[in-house]
């Protein structure tokens, strides 16, 4: 390979302090998600709600709001302000205090959902600890004023979040085209799970340190590639890179953390960096070991798009 690909940065996973977590569901996605004890290993979850009934479901700290005042409190901040701008956002500054990083799930397009996760991420700024917001954009085939409210919450989630993966419900139908929309709905918490899974397992304090530092700010897409033959690095590279979930074809993007499932060597996990990086023109790559395999390689690609 020509000497001037960029060398991956091996991230150093459990071999550092475990960083302090906490999960905030935000609206009905989020707050289903904290239910159903999708995500594993967060210190605490926060549960933000427009809705009594759904609280008294919930055993986690809880914040109800009004989704109408809870729009108004996230658009009326001003970009850039360190200090709390209303009762919602004191709030969650004060639960988050002392927490390394916060993990934001909701689904974009709502009142609750999308504005809740951006007083959230507002909050984490206040008291420094590290954003990652994973939301749903919309189904189309749930109109117009939520598709206009999902791009405005997005806008706002990118002046304020450190990291925010975006997974579009659309996807899911793409791939099932007959799944009921119930069943997709169920699907998807699944599937935002899935990032915030990973990366509580397998970063540590100073993993999400350097990408807060590194990375922060970029906007991300994921997908999952596995291989069970030769040339298995190659393979999986060639995968995503023509993911229709990361949508590289014809831009290159920023940044990429690959969490690797499988048994390979470091020289093996630089290989696949810089092949990665050959491949898509992509800068900075970073590698998190994710866990052992008994055959075949399988890769998750959280990449800035």
């Amino acid at each position: 390979m020509p000497s001037d690909i960029p060398e991956p940065i091996i991230l150093q996973g459990a071999s550092q302090a475990k960083a302090r977590a906490a999960l905030v569901g935000s609206g009905g996605t989020g707050c289903n998600i904290i239910v159903e004890g999708e995500v594993k290993d967060q210190e605490f979850s926060i549960a933000i709600s427009s809705e009594p009934e759904v609280m008294n479901a919930i055993n986690t700290a809880k914040i109800l709001v009004d989704p109408k005042s809870v729009e108004k409190d996230a658009t009326s901040v001003k970009k850039g302000s360190r200090v709390a701008s209303n009762d919602t956002e004191a709030r969650l500054a004060g639960m988050l205090d002392k927490v390394d990083a916060v993990f934001i799930l909701g689904g974009l397009g709502g009142y609750t959902g999308g504005w809740g996760a951006v007083l959230a991420a507002r909050a984490a700024s206040i008291v420094k600890c590290a954003s990652i917001c994973i939301v749903s954009e919309p189904f189309s085939v749930e109109g117009g004023s939520r598709k206009d409210r999902a791009k405005a919450q997005f806008q706002r989630l990118m002046d304020t979040a450190d990291l925010c993966l975006v997974i579009p419900n659309d996807m899911i139908l793409a791939e099932a085209p007959n799944i009921p929309i119930n069943q997709a709905f169920r699907v998807m918490n699944t599937v935002l799970a899935l990032p915030a899974n990973l990366m509580l397992a397998n970063l540590g304090k100073e993993d999400i340190r350097l990408l807060k530092k590194e990375i922060g700010g970029n906007v991300f897409a994921m997908d999952i590639a596995e291989w069970d033959r030769d040339n298995a690095v190659f393979s999986i590279v060639e995968k995503l890179k023509k993911s229709d979930w990361l949508m590289l074809d014809g831009r290159e993007p920023a940044a990429a953390i690959l969490f690797v499932e499988g048994y390979l060597l470091y020289d093996d996990m630089i290989e696949l960096g810089k092949t990665f990086s050959r491949e898509t023109g992509c800068p900075k790559v970073y590698i998190a070991k994710a866990g052992e395999r008994e055959y075949g390689l399988k890769v998750t690609a959280v990449v800035s798009c």
